[in-house]
């Protein structure tokens, strides 16, 4: 356990050092315990260490009024009915990220299934793994509200095995300033 423990804390370390957009430090696995892919990630149970180690966040405080939060942070959780763990992300705005430790069992290519919602044509975020941009822009498609979490996709996302920091980073604003709410990713090995 302790060197699982010691390969993520390295992951992490190389994760930040290697985007330009992290800050120094280095995040832990949400309750110890990292992500795996195949598999899926709750947008809501990113990784621990604080505002400009494990996330960044405009706002310091969640706008989600629910009480009690599903944890302490600036991250926007929204407590909603019918996401998957009853929280999605919300209040997305360009330039705020969030870092997950997970670990992927198999390289390979992968499709992501998730549950996004927005009014009008949503913004676009990526998925870095490593460092390394994975997805390309991936722009959330228009759900016909904010209440309407709905499935998308996009595919042909190549990953390599092992231990690694995926980082989510909000790009740019969809055409109400908000990049749009998501619930989770969920990834499946689709090939080589």
């Amino acid at each position: 356990m302790k060197t699982l423990v010691a390969t993520f804390a390295l992951a992490v370390l190389a994760g930040c050092a290697s985007s330009a957009s992290s800050s120094p430090g280095a995040s832990r696995p949400f309750r110890g315990k990292p992500h795996v892919i195949p598999g899926t990630v709750e947008v809501e149970d990113f990784d621990e260490g604080g505002e400009g180690v494990a996330y960044h966040d405009k706002e310091p405080e969640n706008l989600e009024k629910k009480h009690p939060p599903y944890r302490p942070s600036g991250v926007d959780l929204e407590w909603r009915e019918a996401a998957s763990g009853k929280y999605n992300l919300g209040w997305t705005r360009p330039g705020e990220w969030l870092l997950y430790s997970v670990d992927v069992k198999e390289a390979g290519t992968y499709r992501i299934d998730m549950h996004v919602a927005v009014k009008g044509p949503g913004g676009t975020f990526r998925l870095e793994f490593g460092g390394i941009d994975r997805t390309g822009p991936v722009k959330i498609p228009d759900t016909g509200g904010w209440e309407n979490l709905k499935p998308f996709s996009h595919e042909g996302v190549k990953l390599a095995a092992g231990p690694q920091v995926m980082k989510l980073v909000l790009e740019a604003p969809g055409e109400r300033g908000s990049i749009g709410d998501i619930d989770y990713f969920k990834f499946t090995r689709t090939g080589p």
